[in-house]
């Protein structure tokens, strides 16, 4: 179904992608065959090195089922409690599905009872954590890196 299509996960997504493999007796048997076809066919990288516009975990993203109104989506590990309707699990099949997808990319999602599958596509990465901390550290090196004074009385 999905002909090798790659991902590219953080090493943080793939140990999480790999604990719930160990685990997988608990998962849908939809969400089974997605994680194992994600584990294989995973890109890893440090968390440092991901492009800003791959869905990680913690991110939020604009997608939308095929033809369908965009939607967002917050992925998160487990289930949010009072956050309703605003996060993804990677317990769901769209959550996994979007792990690891760039903008615009899409993926077909498997249906229960061999029904037509869903196509999920990625509009935009709206917020990234590691992109996040990135631009974060990069401020706080400008803000206080050295700047050379050609007269100590020139400070303020």
């Amino acid at each position: 179904m999905w002909k090798n299509q790659t991902c590219t996960l953080t090493t943080k997504d793939i140990t999480i992608l790999q604990t719930m493999y160990d685990r997988r007796h608990a998962l849908p048997n939809a969400v089974r065959k997605l994680l194992r076809h994600k584990l294989d066919n995973a890109f890893v990288v440090f968390s440092d090195d991901i492009d800003v516009d791959v869905v990680t975990l913690n991110t939020r993203v604009r997608y939308r089922i095929g033809n369908g109104q965009p939607q967002t989506a917050i992925i998160t590990q487990g289930q949010m409690d009072g956050m309703v309707g605003q996060c993804l699990s990677l317990s769901t099949v769209r959550g996994l599905g979007l792990l690891g997808l760039t903008e615009p990319t899409a993926i077909s999602l498997p249906k229960p009872h061999n029904a037509a599958p869903d196509r999920l596509v990625v509009e935009a990465v709206l917020f990234q954590p590691e992109a996040a901390r990135r631009a974060r550290l990069q401020q706080e090196t400008i803000e206080h890196s050295l700047r050379l004074v050609p007269d100590a009385s020139l400070i303020p």
